[in-house]
């Protein structure tokens, strides 16, 4: 009897060991945090130098809970939930949203893709992220292009997949209006082609806001990896219908939480803007790594903007460089410095996506950070 019962424990044991086996629940985080110093900025006396404490340039502070269930046949249940926080303050970012950086739940076959239902990055963004220097960075200076693209977006479905040399990614984020199904919606696809260390990639997009004004927008990227060199580099058009407006955060209001810029308010006041906003940018940029634990990365972007107020015209730029050295695998430190500049119609600009810069036409900003992973 008494083998009996350890052969039955035992059994049990080894049972119960690989039911556990087949689920995994994951706590992780990353916190970037730095001190910075930047030319230009608002104050009571018009503009100045500022030295502050601040969120790194390279990554959004976050921690979160993720997990996956196998299901048999190459199938899984996925989830994650992140949030975002400010270390300096202990505040919460993303507009406040518990879990505002992602929250979905989905299903992924090794086969057949990935399906994901909740809060999550939209296309445009996970696009560009793969064609950028810094794969979208954490300060207007190098990450202000997203703005014309949109970064999370709540109420999403998304469906991935790769067939053979090429990958794609699809979106559709509904609005929630009452009596539309288009209103506060996007749409957007986009598909990257890998070959060796080259990636090509396409995108397209749409988004609609509640008085079914139009943004429409279309980008090319073109990546390819040495053995320790990688050249990135983008092509952004984006199309704002006069009067494009997007809710303010946490109304539940068409396209609220996903910080695209809008095109109804001009320099003289709200709903002043008479024409279609047109914004051609281009992103050139590389990194080299001269030893496992060193890199260099920089970059520049330039937005030619036409009707930025009625018929005027603008532009920004921005360049940077950034040197960052590995303590461990968990743990690097890093040097930035950036410029930007605003011309035309951009220095007074509200719908700015890199913002302005008190009325001066330039800032020029540099820090050095302490990134670890948990």
């Amino acid at each position: 009897m008494k083998k009996m019962t350890i052969g039955v424990a035992a059994a049990l044991g080894l049972a119960c060991g690989t039911a556990w086996a087949q689920s995994s629940v994951t706590l992780y985080g990353l916190i970037d945090e730095g001190i910075r110093f930047s030319t230009n900025q608002p104050s009571p006396n018009g503009p100045a130098n500022k030295l502050y404490m601040s969120e790194g340039i390279g990554t959004g502070n976050r921690w979160g809970i993720k997990g996956s269930e196998d299901l048999g046949g190459g199938t899984y249940a996925i989830f994650d939930l992140q949030s975002g926080f400010n270390p300096a303050t202990g505040t919460s970012d993303q507009q406040g949203q518990l879990f505002g950086r992602y929250a979905y739940v989905g299903i992924s076959n090794t086969k057949y893709g990935t399906l994901k239902l909740g809060r999550q990055y939209g296309t445009g963004f996970d696009f560009i992220a793969t064609f950028d220097p810094v794969q979208v960075g954490n300060q207007n200076p190098v990450d202000w292009e997203i703005f014309l693209l949109g970064v999370r977006f709540d109420n999403t479905v998304q469906y991935s997949n790769t067939w053979g040399p090429v990958s794609f990614e699809l979106q559709r984020s509904v609005g929630g209006e009452p009596g539309s199904v288009s209103q506060g919606s996007t749409t957007a696809l986009n598909a990257i082609y890998t070959a060796g260390g080259l990636k090509v990639g396409v995108l397209g997009q749409q988004s609609k806001d509640s008085a079914n004004h139009n943004m429409y927008a279309g980008s090319l990227g073109v990546r390819y990896a040495f053995a320790k060199a990688i050249l990135y580099s983008y092509y952004i058009y984006t199309r704002r219908d006069a009067g494009f407006e997007i809710a303010a955060n946490n109304t539940g209001g068409a396209l609220a939480n996903t910080n695209i810029i809008g095109n109804s308010a001009t320099v003289a006041g709200p709903a002043t803007q008479t024409k279609a906003r047109i914004d051609n940018l281009v992103n050139l940029g590389g990194s080299y790594m001269p030893a496992s634990d060193i890199t260099f990365t920089v970059g520049g972007l330039y937005d030619h903007v036409t009707n930025v107020a009625g018929s005027q015209t603008g532009h920004i730029a921005s360049f940077y460089g950034i040197a960052d050295y590995l303590l461990s695998r968990r743990t690097d430190v890093y040097l930035e410095v950036d410029h930007s500049l605003l011309g035309g119609a951009e220095v007074t600009d509200p719908n700015s996506p890199i913002g302005t810069f008190a009325g001066e036409n330039n800032s020029t900003s540099a820090m050095v950070a302490l990134r670890t992973r948990f």
